[in-house]
């Protein structure tokens, strides 16, 4: 008799629980879970616990290479902190990431965890100078493949540049989103009242959240 082949565990971990709940399908070897900054520790030792084989890192990111834009799908090959620590790499089995090729175009790039949100483009072209062999910048890579590399569990990290050097995130937005990255309805609506030229800004970020959101959600309901 033949031994069936043991079916993977994968662990999905994203940013922002609204990231998260793009996963639409239901898969029982595939946990969810989302944290960012160094809570995004807690996470990623849920995975961990959970037995996975593989974790992939699915999310939103900036991007700081004129060469990304909005909607970009990007594998990430190295990942940096703002010290400057570089994490090695595990193997993994490539044929999760040879599935998602050929239904998207892939990007290839280095990422660097960051501890704040890099609103401008003068923020982001100050990095490029600080990080040369850096493209996407995001808040919970480095610590997520930090955790792991303890547990000798590869990681696939996979962003989609939301925002990029062709416009700044509006810098009152700061202030209307809380821990969790959820809107702060009422925050919002006093600053459009004190400011309603806002509203402009507020319509062109919608835009390319829009977009990057579908490409973000096409993405990880392909496994």
């Amino acid at each position: 008799m033949e031994h069936k082949k043991r079916i993977k565990k994968i662990g999905f971990i994203f940013g922002l629980k609204k990231e998260m709940n793009l996963v639409s399908h239901k898969k029982n070897n595939i946990i969810c879970v989302c944290g960012y900054g160094k809570g995004s520790k807690n996470a990623t030792q849920e995975l961990i616990n959970f037995g996975v084989d593989i974790v992939i890192n699915f999310g939103f990111a900036g991007s700081i290479s004129k060469n990304l834009k909005n909607g970009d799908i990007v594998f990430i090959d190295k990942l940096f902190n703002e010290k400057k620590e570089k994490l090695s790499t595990l193997k993994f089995d490539k044929d999760l990431l040879k599935r998602l090729e050929s239904s998207f175009k892939f990007f290839r790039g280095n990422l660097l965890t960051v501890n704040k949100i890099v609103a401008d483009r003068k923020e982001k072209l100050n990095l490029v100078k600080k990080f040369k062999s850096i493209s996407v910048i995001d808040m919970e890579a480095f610590y997520i493949k930090k955790e792991l590399l303890k547990a000798r569990i590869p990681m696939m990290s996979i962003k989609v540049i939301f925002d990029d050097l062709s416009f700044d995130i509006p810098l009152f937005i700061k202030d209307c989103i809380n821990d969790n990255g959820d809107l702060k309805r009422v925050t919002l609506f006093r600053k459009l009242v004190l400011n309603p030229l806002t509203i402009f800004d507020l319509l062109k970020l919608n835009f390319k959240f829009i977009k990057s959101k579908k490409v973000l959600k096409d993405l990880i309901n392909n496994l």
